[in-house]
């Protein structure tokens, strides 16, 4: 985008922030207009400067990698939940494209500073820190904090500044120590925990991101602004699942996964779901008996979050923030059920700045091992890595984070870890391009192509289509029938997959667009908010054209990485154990056939599943064509 002085700039802040951690040289670079009204911001804008600037020969954990900060348009606006940031590298999970969100109070911030983007190339020589108040931006020196947790370190930070209401960025040591599931957190207890950010970001030194932002964002028809933001606040507070997100929050999801699709990852996938004995000491009414006070995050009405307390045990009165479904699946993974731990285990990743999951799984990994007499208490330093055993689980995170023992091993995640270990172990690791499998895909077929095709490995967040769970999406020319059927599901993934790219750019939060279903707000109210907001015209039709630019761009890039149509796919246990669903397992003949559909109509190469240089030409990518071509990747 031009310069401010040449043309007013509405929405973006209009600013890029390249640090330079090898000369210590801090640039501020205009935000291109093409590429803000091509890629919208956030995700979309990440993902076309790490295919620009990331090659396939690059070390995830090398100084050659990026780290890229993204805000959207929306971000620091009305627009309700208007909360989040992407960041964007290249995966130490996948060893190709990946990215994780988070929501808080960070990202507005950022924006309020003048700031849409923030790119980290090279690796500082000593553990620094990025300083940015408003105009004033700098790197400073992080020893004092380095090897201190997220908690600690987000105190002194505030000390250090003279100002309890800065906002922070940072990793604990989970990502000093190149932890592979290592998170980067913001306000202490929200996190970027997908893919290993906090890895990638430990190993350029840098330690956090604090930040003082006083400008606001300007808006070019404000009047209109303000209608929307009641018309999308009324969607999503009279829509039908509102008062399930609001009371209860994702955890109401364990029971939606156990009790009516049957399919919640338990004990290694060993289990089908929590046994129905023990379902009720975990599901989201026992949930509730430990909640203190709702929480919601940076413009949200839906205020999802708790503050919750121990009940019983020793975690009795122990207070936290935040557990949700992904940590209750983090019990059922290990044989624990026992919500009180959950909490435990919650207030301690954070703390640590490690995903929540990925501990949970190489742990829920091990214990498959232990049981099947594969390792032992001398590969264990003496840990008894049982099914169930709440002190043994806590004592390997430690280990895991600090890469002691066998915690070194699975500081590396499973798909590594059993590489590594060998011995047959290879076919327990339950990954799919190297990360965890978040929900069984045995629930049906639109979530099985959904976390397949997902480009930074199975996941529930690229595409998975949540009519399957809701009913139809209103508005779109689809009828997105039940999972059991695989009629439309390529479809359905496509949509999704090219909203989701959507939404992650703009800058704010899935729970209140696809996860409320067909009565909350979507692309046509995404049109008129980026319309209101910049100023520049957008249409429903154009809007999902730049999801669909921006997806193509993320497997483009997996594609330059080697990441393809083989590697959309799951460990053969899926395939081969009936579980309770209606599907039982998944048929591979079927699969197959999906996947073969779900290429054509992405205009992709069936064979391969890489984009066509005639499809990327389509989506204004002649630049990204021309190096695959280059490449010999595609024709």
């Amino acid at each position: 985008m031009e310069a401010k002085d040449k043309e007013k700039i509405f929405g973006w802040a209009g600013v890029i922030l390249r640090v330079d951690l090898d000369r210590e040289k801090i640039i501020k670079q205009p935000l291109p207009k093409e590429l803000a009204l091509g890629f919208i911001g956030g995700a979309g804008i990440n993902a076309k400067i790490l295919y620009d600037e990331v090659g396939p020969e690059v070390d995830p954990l090398g100084p050659d990698n990026r780290l890229i900060y993204g805000t959207g348009p929306l971000t620091g606006t009305m627009a309700p939940a208007s909360c989040r940031y992407e960041v964007t590298a290249k995966g130490p999970f996948t060893f190709a494209y990946a990215d994780s969100s988070s929501g808080g109070q960070f990202a507005p911030e950022l924006k309020f500073a003048g700031y849409d983007h923030i790119v980290f190339q090279g690796r500082a020589k000593k553990p620094v820190y990025l300083w940015i108040d408003d105009d004033t931006v700098e790197l400073r020196d992080a020893s004092k904090i380095w090897g201190k947790d997220v908690f600690v370190s987000d105190e002194m930070l505030k000390e250090e500044a003279g100002d309890p209401d800065i906002k922070t960025s940072m990793i604990g040591p989970g990502g000093e120590n190149l932890i592979r599931d290592a998170a980067i957190m913001n306000d202490r207890t929200r996190a970027c925990g997908w893919g290993g950010m906090g890895a990638v970001m430990g190993s350029k030194n840098v330690k956090a991101i604090a930040v003082r932002g006083t400008k606001g964002v300007q808006v070019a028809h404000p009047e209109k602004i303000e209608e929307l933001a009641k018309r999308c606040t009324d969607l999503v507070v009279n829509s039908s699942k509102y008062k399930f997100y609001s009371y209860y929050g994702k955890p109401w999801l364990t029971w939606l996964r156990n009790e009516k699709q049957k399919s919640n990852p338990t004990m290694n996938f060993k289990l089908p779901r929590v046994p129905p004995s023990e379902f009720p000491k975990v599901d989201h009414e026992e949930f509730m008996k430990h909640v203190v006070k709702w929480k919601s995050c940076f413009n949200c009405p839906l205020h999802c979050a708790h503050v919750v307390k121990g009940l019983a045990g020793p975690f009795k009165d122990l207070v936290g923030e935040g557990y949700e479904y992904d940590q209750m699946i983090d019990g059922y993974m290990m044989g624990i059920y026992d919500l009180n731990f959950v909490l435990k285990w919650t207030i301690e990743t954070n703390r640590l700045g490690v995903d929540c999951d990925g501990p949970a799984y190489a742990i829920a990994w091990a214990m498959d091992l232990w049981e099947r007499g594969l390792i032992n208490e001398k590969d264990t330093g003496g840990i008894k890595l049982e099914w169930g055993n709440q002190e043994a689980a806590l004592a390997m995170l430690n280990k895991l984070v600090y890469r002691q023992d066998i915690g070194d091993l699975l500081a590396e995640g499973t798909r590594v870890a059993s590489q590594k270990f060998g011995k047959g172990t290879e076919k327990f690791a339950m990954h799919s391009k190297g990360a965890r499998i978040e929900i069984d895909p045995r629930t049906g077929w639109g979530t099985a192509l959904a976390h397949a095709t997902s480009t930074r490995g199975a996941d529930h967040l690229k595409g998975m289509p949540l009519s399957n769970a809701y009913g139809k999406w209103a508005g779109i020319e689809y009828n997105f029938a039940d999972d059991v059927s695989t009629e439309n599901k390529p479809e359905a993934v496509i949509f999704f997959e090219n909203m989701n790219a959507v939404i992650d750019s703009l800058g704010i939060c899935k729970n209140l667009t696809w996860q409320q279903s067909e009565d909350s707000f979507g692309p046509s109210e995404f049109a008129e908010w980026m319309t209101a907001v910049t100023g520049h015209e957008f249409t429903t039709k154009g809007v999902m054209k730049i999801g669909e630019r921006i997806y193509n761009v993320e497997r483009a890039f997996n594609a330059k990485c080697g990441v393809t149509r083989k590697d959309d796919t799951f460990p053969d246990k899926f395939f081969n154990e009936t579980i309770e669903t209606k599907i039982g397992k998944l048929d591979r003949e079927k699969f197959e056939k999906l996947k073969d559909r779900y290429y054509q109509l992405r205009g992709w190469e069936v064979a391969t599943g890489n984009p066509t240089s005639s499809k990327l030409k389509e989506l204004g990518l002649e630049d990204i064509a021309k190096d695959l071509k280059d490449r010999k990747i595609i024709a």
